[in-house]
């Protein structure tokens, strides 16, 4: 896998570990979790337990979906704090999942003991069936907000998209103009000259801002996510160029493709930032726009 795939998975992994896709997910869960208990009455589960207790079949039932959903609802809340600060690799959040899923089957398995009675259960069976009742709950939300990442990324290809048309002509600025950033709140947190910044890197909910300190590459962590920078950015020459980077247009020395893959090189710093597929045909056509109207620092060669 490539390493513009690998961070497209990564992105989908910070994406649905936001506290909106989280929120998201557990109200879903919950609506299906209630029509499964109100409208489907999957009592049948119960066949596999003998039952001494004075609850009803449906109390029964209702009581073992809510202790999962609370389990559910406590993962993802753990889930939520842990990719605050600390960013979650594919195979982290994958693991986290299946170590989820195999915990609720167990819960539930062993709540149904309990609320039938304490008495001999089919382990194997039961087990079976939680986990089909499981994925069922847990599959249509976990597409849902799948989806709703698709659909945040293509309004930000279609922001990207319009921002370009409208900068097919850019005009020059000036060398000493300032570009500030603001952390979550308004609070002014970074100041540099448009000049000195290199590229700006997605982490979560976060931003890495690499930018020239006193003739050497810095970076500062800026906590604000690069969706919500990326509008006043664009304005002072920053390039989206992929769902985990901008460039400043002015620090790019170099577009070269490498096995299929477009990269740009960056003044000043020896990292490559890829180009992903979705961006490139706009990258090229900016720089293209560029190189027909005197560009500031000279034409961007392709290679």
């Amino acid at each position: 896998m490539n390493n513009d795939a690998t961070l497209n998975i990564m992105m989908i992994c910070r994406y649905l570990a936001r506290g909106s896709s989280i929120f998201l997910f557990l109200a879903i869960s919950l609506l299906m979790a209630v029509v499964l208990v109100v409208f489907l009455q999957p009592v049948g589960i119960l066949s596999h337990t003998t039952q001494t207790s004075s609850l009803s079949p449906l109390a029964q039932v209702a009581l073992i979906t809510i202790a999962g959903y609370l389990t559910v609802f406590l993962s993802r809340l753990i889930l939520f704090l842990v990719a605050r600060h600390n960013a979650l690799a594919p195979m982290a959040f994958g693991l986290w999942l299946s170590i989820e899923l195999m915990v609720c089957v167990a819960l539930a398995v062993f709540f149904a003991w309990i609320v039938s009675g304490c008495g001999p259960v089919k382990i194997g069976p039961l087990a079976g069936d939680m986990l089909l009742g499981n994925i069922g709950i847990f599959l249509f939300p976990n597409i849902i907000a799948f989806q709703d990442f698709r659909i945040h990324e293509l309004k930000s290809q279609l922001r990207q998209t319009a921002v370009i048309q409208q900068t097919s002509q850019p005009s020059p600025r000036l060398p000493d103009q300032h570009i500030n950033f603001y952390e979550r709140g308004g609070r002014l947190a970074l100041s540099t000259r448009c000049s000195n910044v290199l590229y700006i890197e997605a982490a979560d909910n976060y931003a890495n801002i690499h930018y020239i300190n006193e003739g050497k590459e810095d970076t500062f962590i800026l906590h604000n996510s690069l969706k919500d920078i990326e509008k006043d950015c664009l304005a002072l020459g920053m390039l989206r160029c992929h769902r985990g980077y901008m460039v400043n247009v002015e620090n790019v020395k170099l577009m070269r493709k490498e096995r299929g893959n477009l990269l740009l090189e960056i003044n000043q710093t020896s990292r490559t930032i890829p180009v992903s597929k979705s961006y490139a045909s706009d990258v090229i056509r900016f720089f293209s726009a560029s190189n027909a109207s005197a560009p500031l620092s000279g034409p961007i060669p392709v290679i």
